[in-house]
Formats: structure tokens, C-alpha cells, sequence
């Protein structure tokens, strides 16, 4: 947030911003980053779904796919864009339009927190949400959860890789209309934050 709200306070915005490269330091941040993120929201639910009722664990489990694929829209939106696009794009607000120009000039690493990142820490709810699906079917049916757990499982691999896959065509077709749309949305937290 804080190399968004950088670039945001910096006036000279004419010239492009060449990609940064992959380097090893982003990918051992990641992996910590990931770690710490992953037992947070293991945690968390473990204790929202613990004892649940099977409506809240469903309507749980589809939030959390949702928010998988929304966020993967925008990692392959971000990776599919040109600065050309952005640059030549009818925004009023110029501060959008740097923000913009941020996402792609990162498009490695948005891509990376997007699809990555908050994939796995989705992946993990939605697994967290199917075990308590499991249980209350195995127990409302009277039988083992060894097949309901099989049937939970392939549901939820198949309706979050279908989703991707079918969500990835719109995101590469429509990739500039994504990106400015996320910057606007980044932008109104950046001023939130300028505030305070």
C-alpha cells in the first residue's frame, strides 16, 4: 500500500515505468507472507465454521470461491494489459490513471498476491467450509464421510477451476476496463489512508 500511496504522491507521471524484475528477496517476502496469512486464516475458520450449521458453511464456501476468482480476474487482467491501453485510456482522475500504471508496472507481483496468495488463503477456507459441509451430511445421513468428502471435495475443485477458466477469457478480453476499475477502488483507499 505504502509503494501505491508513493507513486500516487509522485507528480511526474509522464514518462513509463519500466517492470521491476523478479527477484529472489519478493519470493522469500511471499513465502513468509503466505505462511503467516495461511495460519491466520486457518485459524479463523476453524473457529467460523466450527460447529456451524450447514447454511453457514455453504453460504461461506461460496463467498470464498467468489473471492478466488474475482481476484484471479484481476491478476490475469493486470498480466494481460499494456501501458498503451491504460495510458490511452479516457480517465478524468489522473490519480487512477497512475494507479493503474502501478498494477502494471508490478503485473508480476499483483498477479502473484492475487492468484497466489489470496487463491491459497481462499483454497484453505473452502477447504475449512467442506469439512464442516462433510460432517454435517455424514451425520444427518447416519453414515462414514469417506464418499461425502470425495463428492465436498471434487464440488469444490471443479466449481473454482471451472469459474477461473471461464472467468480468464473475460479477464484477458477486458483487461483494461479491469485494471482501471481496480485502480479506481485502490485509489479510494489510498485517499482513505491520505486522510489519516
Amino acid at each position: 500500500m505504502a509503494k501505491f500511496i508513493g507513486f500516487y504522491n509522485n507528480k511526474s507521471n509522464g514518462t513509463k515505468r519500466p517492470r521491476k524484475k523478479h527477484s529472489a528477496g519478493w519470493a522469500l517476502k511471499i513465502v513468509v507472507l503466505t505462511f503467516i496469512l495461511s495460519l491466520i486464516s486457518s485459524v479463523l475458520s476453524q473457529v467460523a465454521v466450527g460447529g456451524s450449521d450447514i447454511l453457514i458453511a455453504t453460504m461461506l464456501l461460496i463467498f470464498m470461491v467468489i473471492t478466488s476468482i474475482i481476484f484471479d480476474v484481476i491478476g490475469v487482467s493486470v498480466t494481460s494489459c499494456t501501458m498503451c491501453a491504460v495510458n490511452g485510456a479516457n480517465v478524468e482522475d489522473g490519480n487512477v490513471k497512475r494507479v493503474a500504471e502501478t498494477l502494471i508496472a508490478n503485473a508480476e507481483k499483483v498477479n502473484n498476491i492475487c492468484a497466489d496468495v489470496i487463491g491459497d488463503i481462499c483454497g484453505v477456507m473452502s477447504g475449512a467450509c467442506g469439512a464442516s459441509i462433510v460432517a454435517a451430511i455424514s451425520g444427518a445421513l447416519g453414515t462414514d464421510a469417506f464418499l461425502p468428502s470425495i463428492l465436498v471435495s471434487a464440488v469444490i475443485a471443479s466449481v473454482t477451476v471451472g469459474g477461473k477458466a471461464l472467468c480468464k477469457r473475460i479477464a484477458v478480453r477486458n483487461s483494461e476496463s479491469i485494471v482501471l476499475f481496480t485502480a479506481r477502488r485502490l485509489h479510494s483507499v489510498i485517499k482513505i489512508f491520505k486522510r489519516n
